[in-house]
């Protein structure tokens, strides 16, 4: 036995023993590295070097095979290199060697629609028939992995409804069997005869059982239902997908995060109740992030979203307050919001230096100026003298010593701030001031509402609109500016934004195009919010051109609803009733071709007097808590596009309330069991209800199997209502 070949046994022993991986596990390391061994020649660990490991991999790639599979013999070393630098052995360091890139297959993805018609595709009240619509049902109720499913007993407590599964790794957890399912399993025993332990048996073509369930015969199974439910989609047991761009500002209790640094982070969410219509604070108890190729961005009324097709947003019809797919929207139609949101937090607790007073400077260097390392300072720009006066005290008032330069022949004066530290500082907290990359430095997300307010006092300083043009701040970049918005948002201000594409001669006289945005602050009440808020240093007046006064609420489908089922005599009368005593034209609301979205106003007026007649409809109530939130508001949609995309996209599970707020609109999170009936194949959906680490999840979210059991219930019990 040589060298390597004795440390190899050694490390398979160690695989079994100290990290109890599974027999099937050691089989395809020991195989995986054999073959390594014996295509190389190497007769000990200091023979691997990096020529070594690339002929093998060449070899590999010749031989024809696959690129995932190439990427096992790569893992397989790696961690048996990992393993002898345990040993202390001076050996090629396992994370020189890069796993291979692999082409991701796109995602086939389910509508609601198709995923119910393969559910219901088993007819029939036979054996075969009444197994397959069982096997269907508990896949999509679980989550399981194929070999999980076959491994089932007969022996399931269908009253309790739980299901304890030892899965990849050892680990055991509990599944939940949806009123479906149980169900479905129920009526599939009775007819079962049989002593075989399995639940899921196979059967020969007389019907006569011949063994347990293998996992290939569900694969064509679900193949098979899938022809016969007319879907034309590869439908396999597994994938996903209801998913947000990596940029896309999520609130948390304390902050405000983008999607991919929510999906590191440890936290609670700030989420929105449609029972009680409050904000409240959640558990995030899933995150998934995916590759995407495509998305949708839509526009509604100067706030943006980026999201797969399948992401869920909240719309008003004539029932109600209802889910929308994305890829389901049209102009016109309206999405919820929030119309402000509480972020409670102060960074000076923990950075003194950051009072109310170093955040105006820094809004207004986010505006103007530039963190520039190469010279160990902060250079702010502006044609106004008295306001490079007023941030020069200020920093002299904060202890430090600036200087003011003005260029012989330049309308701009320039305030230097010189100091390596502070310059350290910004750059390490993402303090980002480069063109059209600007961003607002995260820490303001954590600040106190106060330290936000200088923020935006300073940024409007440096980049807002001055004079009786109206309230608006101007930047290249677009996710500033989006930032910007959710500042204004923890403010209870709506400010909105506006893109410009307009052509510019560069100093060498030649023209490009280029795209600018604004934030623009139409509202009159907002207008004045601000002007008390934000006390800029430039001359502001409110715009009255365009200003609305009043919310307006479009539930003019529930209202058009309720009035036509009313009796044609009352009907006639209350129409008459409304615009002669009460000055309410109704017509212009609840007509045919009406268009006009009525104000909370008008609408309080309506259902007023619809009680005053005695209307029972339930949907009044839903429509006087609309009336009634402070913290909800209806954008309409005005701009929808699809997103040539190439890149991961994130996805988080909220419980109770499956919701959480995205750029300030809100949306529909991507619970597991909810991912199936949004697009999910009939496997394991990897979170909460089926993945190797669901303990992990568990210990982290701090939930009981109990209180797993009671968001799984809650999310079926929506099914086919």
């Amino acid at each position: 036995m040589t060298e390597v070949e004795k440390y190899l046994k050694e490390y398979l022993d160690y695989l079994e023993i100290e990290k109890n991986r599974s027999r099937k596990t050691r089989e395809n390391y020991e195989r995986y590295l054999r073959l390594f061994v014996k295509q190389t020649g190497v007769k000990s660990p200091f023979d691997i070097d990096d020529d070594v490991v690339r002929n093998f991999r060449l070899d590999l790639n010749r031989r024809g095979i696959k690129k995932i599979t190439q990427g096992y013999y790569v893992i397989a070393l790696r961690n048996f290199l990992k393993y002898l630098i345990k040993r202390k052995l001076k050996v090629l360091a396992p994370d020189t060697i890069e796993l291979p890139k692999v082409t991701r297959a796109d995602i086939e993805v389910l509508s609601y629609e198709e995923l119910e018609r393969l559910l219901s595709a088993p007819k029939g009240g036979d054996l075969r028939s009444l197994r397959d619509k069982a096997i269907l049902e508990t896949l999509f109720s679980t989550g399981l992995r194929l070999s999980e499913l076959c491994s089932l007993s007969r022996f399931v407590d269908l009253k309790r409804g739980e299901i304890s599964i030892r899965g990849k790794g050892d680990k055991i957890r509990v599944v939940f069997l949806s009123d479906d399912a149980k169900q479905a399993i129920g009526d599939y025993m009775k007819k079962r005869e049989d002593a075989e332990e399995a639940l899921f048996v196979s059967l020969n073509k007389k019907g006569k059982i011949i063994g347990r369930v293998s996992p290939r015969s569900v694969e064509r199974l679900v193949s098979f239902y899938a022809r016969k439910s007319g879907i034309p989609k590869k439908v396999h047991p597994h994938e996903l997908r209801h998913c947000l761009h990596p940029e896309t500002l999520v609130f948390l209790p304390h902050t405000v995060m983008e999607a991919r640094d929510l999906f590191k982070a440890k936290t609670k969410i700030t989420a929105f109740d449609f029972k009680k219509f409050k904000l409240k604070q959640e558990a995030i108890i899933g995150k998934e992030r995916h590759r995407s190729k495509n998305l949708i961005n839509f526009r509604a009324d100067g706030y943006e979203l980026s999201c797969t097709p399948e992401h869920r947003l909240f719309t008003i019809k004539e029932n109600g307050i209802t889910e929308i797919y994305a890829k389901d929207l049209k102009i016109g139609d309206y999405v919820a919001a929030v119309k402000r949101i509480r972020v409670d937090g102060e960074t000076k607790k923990q950075y003194p230096t950051l009072n109310k007073s170093m955040w105006r400077y820094l809004g207004y260097v986010i505006g103007d100026g530039v963190v520039s390392k190469e010279r160990r300072g902060i250079i702010v720009t502006d044609k106004n003298k008295k306001r490079i006066d007023f941030y020069n005290n200020l920093l002299v008032s904060l202890g430090y010593q600036p200087t003011i330069t003005h260029k012989a022949g330049s309308a701009s004066y320039y305030l230097n701030l010189y100091s390596v530290p502070l310059v350290r500082f910004l750059r390490s907290k993402g303090f980002t001031t480069k063109g059209n990359q600007k961003k607002v430095p995260p820490l303001i997300f954590k600040a106190s509402k106060e330290e936000v307010r200088s923020f935006l006092v300073g940024f409007y300083d440096a980049e807002g609109n001055e004079g009786n043009g109206g309230i608006k701040v101007f930047s290249s970049s677009k996710q500033l500016l989006l930032q910007i918005q959710m500042l204004f948002l923890m403010l209870g201000i709506d400010i909105r934004l506006y893109e410009r594409n307009r052509m510019v001669r560069l100093p060498n006289k030649k023209m490009i195009a280029q795209t600018m945005y604004h934030l623009q602050i139409l509202r009159l009440p907002d207008q004045l919010n601000f002007m008390r808020q934000i006390k800029t240093l430039k001359d502001v007046t409110p715009s009255l051109r365009n200003a609305a006064n009043a919310d307006k609420l479009p539930v003019q489908a529930i209202i058009r609803d309720v009035y036509f089922s009313l009796a044609a005599n009352r009907w006639t009368g209350f129409g008459k009733w409304l615009k002669i005593d009460n000055g309410v034209d109704i017509y212009r609301y609840v007509g045919t071709t009406a268009t006009i979205i009525p104000t909370k106003e008008v609408v309080e007026k309506i259902v007023r007097l619809l009680r005053e007649i005695n209307c029972k409809d339930k949907r009044l109530d839903l429509v006087e808590k609309l009336l009634h939130s402070d913290d909800l508001k209806w954008l309409r949609v005005k701009k929808i596009k699809n997103m040539v995309y190439d890149g991961d996209v994130y996805d988080f599970t909220v419980a109770p309330s499956e919701t959480l707020i995205t750029n300030g609109i809100i949306s529909h999170n991507s619970f597991a069991t909810d991912l199936l009936i949004n697009g999910a194949d009939l496997r394991s959906v990897q979170s909460l209800l089926g993945h190797a680490n669901i303990s992990t999840t568990q210990i982290y979210t701090h939930l009981t199997n109990k209180e797993l059991r009671e968001v799984h219930e809650a999310f079926h019990g929506k099914r086919r209502k």
